[in-house]
């Protein structure tokens, strides 16, 4: 017969490697992989896309077109970098005046280059996830 602390720790061993088994990095938590680019802008947008745009595009929350979602990407990137740039820094507002996304995705730290560079990202982001 086993003791009560040789079992309490087996049972400890077992839930450390369980645990330890599942942790997934930030990146795989929820929804897609996503990509990663060589490229020195892309790797900066990128970094703050997971800091910040993530929380709402990853999977489309609160009516925020999904990463994923090429063809709900496919009019907003067919207006160019400018106006997708004037969005994100300013934010966007519903029809009944209130942001819909707020300026800065929220994050008003974040430097308007910094915006720029994850907008960047996003559209090379869509566009890989697409198959493209």
């Amino acid at each position: 017969m086993h003791g009560i602390g040789q079992i309490v720790g087996i049972a400890g061993f077992t839930l450390c490697l369980l645990t330890a088994c599942s942790e997934r990095p930030a990146d795989s938590a929820a929804g897609p992989q996503m990509p990663r680019f060589a490229d020195e802008r892309l790797a900066k947008g990128r970094a703050v896309w997971m800091g910040t745009c993530r929380n709402c595009h990853l999977l489309g929350v609160s009516g925020a077109p999904a990463v994923t979602d090429s063809a709900a990407w496919a009019p907003r990137i067919a207006k160019g970098k400018a106006a997708l740039y004037h969005s994100a820094l300013n934010g966007v507002k519903g029809s009944d005046g209130k942001f819909r996304m707020p300026p800065h995705g929220g994050n008003m730290q974040l430097k308007d280059e910094q915006v720029r560079q994850a907008v960047d990202y996003m559209v090379a982001a869509v566009k890989q996830l697409a198959g493209g």
